[in-house]
């Protein structure tokens, strides 16, 4: 049985320490990746998808930025706004955001979440 006088108190978590570029980069990447996910199940670009696990699963399961890219000049106005409307909201399934980072990305303008990069 371990002695407690000579055992160590458990290490607390520092929670003032900031991120690194890189796990910066990390999340705000994820965020993008989540949301495009999010613009191609509301705009229902899997029933076109060529995939078949798109199909099966019925939401983007493959590379959500080219199916956007790919699929968002056949999208009226009218479909785009609405679309933005409910990826804010969470998409069909009303996933809440996972960051405040992806709570930011969702509200950004279609145009600027399209030209993201990742990297």
């Amino acid at each position: 049985m371990p002695n407690p006088r000579n055992s160590k108190p458990p290490k607390q978590p520092n929670f003032l320490k900031r991120r690194t570029f890189a796990e910066g980069k990390a999340q705000v990447d994820a965020a993008h990746v989540a949301t495009w996910r999010l613009y191609c199940e509301a705009l229902a670009f899997w029933r076109r998808c060529s995939s078949a696990v798109c199909g099966r699963h019925r939401r983007c399961m493959g590379e959500p930025a080219g199916c956007l890219i790919r699929g968002l000049s056949r999208v009226p106005l009218a479909a785009r706004l609405k679309a933005e409307q409910e990826v804010i909201a969470g998409g069909p399934r009303r996933i809440a955001p996972a960051s405040h980072i992806e709570w930011t990305v969702r509200r950004s303008a279609l145009a600027t979440l399209t030209s993201w990069k990742l990297g």
